[in-house]
């Protein structure tokens, strides 16, 4: 009965940083993409030219 115990305990500990992984790299693509959108309102703002790709 422990090793089914031990195997649950693992298979939960790996999927909590799984979703932990995830959950920080959802959270750093947005502060990006925020980042960006408030540096390009700037330029905006200043009439500077935006980069050709936008």
């Amino acid at each position: 009965m422990f090793p089914q115990t031990l195997v649950l305990v693992a298979v939960g500990f790996i999927i909590g940083v799984i979703q932990d992984s995830l959950e920080t790299a959802l959270n750093s693509s947005g502060d990006v993409l925020f980042a960006a959108t408030a540096e390009y309102r700037e330029w905006i703002k200043e009439g500077r030219e935006l980069p050709k790709f936008l």
